[in-house]
């Protein structure tokens, strides 16, 4: 092997060429970002579009409707999913991953520009952006104290939040749950009546008076002037002096039919602070870094901020932090690192345990930190951050890396002591004996993770960094197996064994297992069938535990948060909302582990509970989530579903069931989701069941009698704008203090404005100039109708949500389909979202990659080896592995998720490494004039020791992960689970049946009928000019 003799020749060239990569890791692991998962950039596009005061209804078919046809024929469109409102219309355009998103936002404002002509006078411009579902707030500051809302607004928005934005990293800075100022001016109709005036007048008559407009500029020969007019009032109480109209000769003023005062914003959610002790109103700021920022960074340097905060506010006022996700992130980080460090311990232990040599193990662990500081490098120039799945990576690669270093140290060490060679001329001929066979499970390793690397779908994306960072590990690790460790054992390894009675203990056991496994393989090679027979035994046993063992997407972790979210009936009212959140953050407070939470509430609502620290408490997230959801559930007219944060990041619902429901009309969407609802609820294991359809708003309907109001003179929209900007309110123009705009608003005041009645004592003006009570010419309807109108893919939907215990997501997801296909009619369609989706085109993607993987490494084998046939029996340990890491999965009560399946693709070449070394030595013997049988019995003997140290250097490396103790452990278990299970059953079962396969498919190659066929098709060498190489019965 060139490469490792001149390393022993120019040892300092091969110090430096690893100690290069060395330094560039230092550099690049210091200068890594810090994120909970990889970014994953999803080209997602929404168009928002406000039409005030118009009904879900009226949205849907005016704005929606008109604005999902007109970006329908872009190219890439996964998934088009809009919700229709009170006044406002959202359309969220989901592309496909491979799709630029600068792109399609350009494509939809295009599409949307053509349209733009079609919507209602009314509607406001529609606002077209791109949205970024990564970027999510990683803390949140919550302001408290003896203030109105909008005063505590007021600090958080002008006096916090500029410092805050200061810190280096951090994208965005928001206002949650505060209040703006106001100028509200509120009109008596009676007043309105008697003085014969409109609406629209005094609308008119403040948009005209309370204005500034630029006069130009005077200019002389020295001087030049600014011409304003000062038409602004400067005060809230100025405006109650300004003159709407005349009437007979006298003044009416805003004071003689209303009056105008300095309030805040109407019908928005309020927040609240909440801790075992105290609850008290509050504004938030959330925190969102900008992607690839270092998340515990920025949040390390706010809490540095803190005191700088707090003596900015008011007196009497105080700064907490309500929700940080860079706790969980920084002690997950921080975890791994340590499963790092003692998988790596472990590993180095048990070539100890095995060579018995100082000098052989620390030869041998010299791969585990260069390769692993060496990817830092990798990961930088790549742009990944440290997060869970690169961390992950390197944690699982411990064991790994170590791999091709014991083989080779294990190969010169026998050359040196068995063979009685000189250091170097054992370091030189050792490489050569095994370099092919490391190169071989490099490879091997490296077209497993390719496919990986390259997984479509969002997995695939979230998967990237991970497959990526394992693969530099190994490649990092194959360089310098084959370059320091032959070069420090030419310089450094003596022959000598340490004299420790557990030595001598295992060395026996060594010596009587390989005595046992050279006559078992005489015995395994004398009954080959029945070697077969047993193999496909163990196979079958595989797949039984496949169909048993419990599928879902992602294990759900303890991160000590979860939040919660209230839907209430339709007609109540914002003030009943808050009584009901009241009513839950005292449930709240009586769970002993809750530290603190953050809450909006409205007409609904929603909580960011925040759990003391795993250390501290005895019982695990989950059931605690399981006893809110019991004692919310006893909260009347309450429907609340209580979830884990999303593994993922984003801003989408998390709970595992999310079923989609579309149909021709909401009424019997409604009906068919109400039965499926109550299926489900009557079935074990589905808890907060409910869906995003909200039927039941009540609703006043005006309907006008055409005739009537055309005799007066009197248009339909004169109607809709009185009623519209009476009941409803309406901005009319905007008042500006201290560099700041605030909306003015105009509304009749509250207690003309609260009975069904009152909308029938509204005036207009005719075309004759008099007024007339609209009563004269409408009649009034109650009736119900819907909040929200959800469509996903240009159809009408619902979605169902629900919350599982004691179930997992595959069996659940199993019951729904079956409900559904009994409750619904033909004509309905269904479709998963969420988790669901995700969990389902995971498991498609990842089959996919799984058999990818297994033909390229029959592809790369049989190019290494120059054969069609031998790279069978090398990966006969595949399918035995699947019986050890579905085994230990069912046995320590893992499921099949995300993890653990990619953890079955990385024992596609993992579970090759050891028929590699059996079959490559078993090559050489026959190369040497072996027969087949006593090639065979030699190499097993020989690789026997290698075999198991690298099987068991590699489990002990990921024994940390294994036991599933520290932050975010519970995702990354059953990865650990599936590796080292499959591991330990294709290491035993691939010593008996490799060999086995091997003599059948030898015995095959030099078939007689085979070696007939051969002749007739190809050429026979005597008749080529050009050397052809041949293993061993190819």
């Amino acid at each position: 092997m060139y490469i490792s003799h001149f390393s022993i020749r120019r040892p300092v060239a091969a110090t430096m060429l690893i100690s290069m990569l060395v330094v560039f890791g230092v550099i690049g692991m210091s200068r890594l970002g810090v994120a909970l998962f990889p970014n994953v950039d999803y080209p997602i596009v929404t168009v928002s579009t406000d039409w005030r005061n118009a009904r879900p209804e009226e949205v849907d078919n005016e704005i929606t409707d008109r604005l999902e046809d007109a970006v329908s024929g872009i190219s890439g469109i996964k998934h088009i999913t809009s919700q229709s409102m009170q006044g406002r219309s959202r359309i969220t355009i989901e592309f496909e991953l491979n799709k630029d998103v600068d792109i399609a936002a350009q494509e939809v404002r295009d599409k949307i520009s053509t349209r733009q002509r079609d919507l209602p006078e009314e509607a406001e411009v529609p606002i077209i952006e791109k949205q970024d579902i990564n970027a999510s707030p990683i803390m949140f500051l919550a302001v408290t104290g003896p203030y109105p809302v909008e005063v505590l607004t007021k600090v958080a928005d002008e006096l916090l939040r500029p410092m805050v934005q200061k810190i280096e990293g951090v994208g965005a800075v928001e206002v949650r749950g505060g209040r703006e100022r106001e100028i509200h001016v509120r009109l008596y109709r009676e007043r309105l009546a008697a003085y014969e005036l409109g609406v629209n007048e005094v609308i008119n008559a403040i948009r005209n008076q309370h204005i500034d407009i630029p006069g130009g500029k005077i200019e002389s020969q020295k001087q030049e002037y600014v011409i304003r007019t000062m038409g602004e009032f400067e005060t809230a109480q100025q405006f109650n002096e300004l003159i709407v109209a005349t009437r007979k000769g006298t003044p009416i003023r805003v004071k003689d039919i209303g009056y105008a005062v300095a309030s805040r914003e109407e019908g928005r959610p309020g927040a609240k602070f909440t801790t075992q002790t105290t609850s008290e109103r509050a504004v938030g700021l959330s925190i969102t870094p900008r992607s690839g920022a270092n998340d515990v960074a920025i949040a390390r340097a706010v809490k540095k901020l803190l005191p700088e905060l707090e003596n900015l506010l008011y007196e009497g006022m105080s700064l907490h932090i309500a929700t940080d996700r860079s706790l969980f992130i920084e002690q997950s980080i921080n975890e791994v690192k340590t499963h790092l460090i003692l998988g790596g311990i472990l590993a180095a232990l048990v070539i100890f345990l095995f060579l018995q040599n100082f000098r052989t193990t620390l030869i041998s662990a010299v791969s585990i930190p260069t390769s692993i500081i060496s990817t830092f490098a990798c990961m930088y120039m790549m742009g990944f951050t440290m997060n869970n799945m690169t961390m992950l990576a390197l944690a699982v690669s411990v064991g790994i890396v170590i791999d091709d270093a014991i083989v080779m140290v294990e190969n010169i060490f026998r050359h040196r002591s068995a063979l009685q060679k000189d250091a170097v001329k054992a370091a030189y001929d050792a490489s050569h004996e095994i370099g092919f066979a490391i190169i071989a499970t490099t490879c091997v390793l490296g077209g497993v993770f390719l496919p990986v690397a390259f997984m479509g779908g969002m997995i695939g994306r979230f998967f990237y960094e991970f497959s990526i960072t394992l693969a530099f590990a190994i490649a990092c690790s194959s360089l310098v197996a084959l370059t320091v460790v032959p070069m420090l054992c030419s310089r450094f390894l003596k022959v000598g064994y340490s004299d420790w009675l557990v030595f001598r203990v295992f060395e026996y056991l060594m010596e009587a297992v390989t005595a046992v496994y050279r006559r078992s393989i005489t015995v395994f090679l004398r009954h080959r069938l029945l070697m077969v027979l047993l193999s496909l035994a163990a196979l079958g046993a595989g797949g039984w535990m496949y169909f048993i063992i419990g599928k879902e997407f992602i294990t759900e972790e303890d991160q000590g948060r979860f939040s919660l979210r209230m839907q209430l009936p339709l007609s109540y009212s914002v003030e009943k909302g808050d009584e009901i959140m009241d009513r839950v953050l005292e449930v709240l407070r009586s769970i002993p582990e809750m530290q603190h939470a953050f809450s909006f509430s409205g007409t609904g609502g929603f909580a960011f509970v925040t759990l003391v620290p795993k250390s501290e408490r005895e019982r695990p997230q989950l059931a605690i989530q399981s006893e809110v959801r019991n004692r919310v559930r006893m909260i009347p007219d309450l429907r609340a579903s209580v979830t884990s944060t999303s593994p993922l990041g984003g801003r989408a619902r998390n709970e595992p069931v999310q079923f989609v429901l579309q149909g021709p009309s909401i009424e019997e969407i409604d009906h068919y989701s109400k039965l499926i609802m109550d299926r489900l609820e009557s079935l074990p294991g589905y808890v907060g069941v409910n869906r995003d359809l909200e039927i039941g708003k009540p609703e006043l309907r005006v309907i006008i009698d055409r005739e009537k109001a055309a005799d007066a003179g009197i248009q339909t929209r004169d109607i809709a704008s009185a009623v519209g900007a009476l009941i409803g309110g309406t901005d009319v123009a905007e008042f500006k203090e201290g560099g700041k705009s605030y909306d003015i608003w105009l509304r009749l005041d509250r207690e003309e404005r609260e009975l069904p009645g009152d909308l029938e004592r509204i005036w207009v003006r005719a075309a004759n100039g008099t007024l007339m009570d609209i009563r004269n010419f409408v009649r009034l309807e109650q009736g119900v109708g819907p909040s929200v109108i959800n469509r996903l893919d240009r159809q009408r939907s619902a979605t169902i949500y629900a919350n599982l215990e004691g179930k997992v997501m595959g069996d659940a997801l199993e019951e729904v389909s079956a409900i559904a296909d009994d409750v619904l009619p033909d004509y309905f369609a269904t479709k998963l979202a969420g988790q669901a989706e995700s969990f389902m085109e995971a498991g498609q993607h990842i089959w996919f990659v799984f058999i990818l993987a297994v033909i390229l490494t029959y592809m790369i084998l049989a190019a290494q080896f120059e054969s069609f046939v031998f790279p069978f029996s090398i990966m006969m340990g595949l399918p035995l592995s699947f019986l050890g890491a579905f085994g230990l999965l069912l046995l320590l009560g893992n499921t099949l998720n995300m993890y653990s399946m990619i953890g079955l693709v990385l024992l596609v070449g993992l579970a090759a490494k050891n028929g590699i070394l059996l079959v490559e030595y078993t090559n050489q013997l026959r190369a040497k004039g072996m027969n087949v049988h006593d090639a065979l019995v030699e190499a097993g003997t020989v690789r026997l020791r290698p075999i198991l140290m690298t099987a068991i250097s590699t489990v002990a490396g990921v024994i940390p992960v294994v036991l599933g103790i520290g932050e975010g452990s519970e995702s990354r278990q059953p990865m650990g689970v599936a590796i080292s299970g499959g591991i330990i059953s294709s290491t035993f079962l691939t010593l008996g049946v490799v060999p086995v396969v091997y003599s059948y498919l030898d015995q095959f190659a030099h078939w007689r009928l085979f070696d007939i066929i051969k002749r007739k098709i190809m050429v026979s060498p005597a008749e080529s000019s050009l050397p052809v190489e041949n293993s061993p019965g190819a």
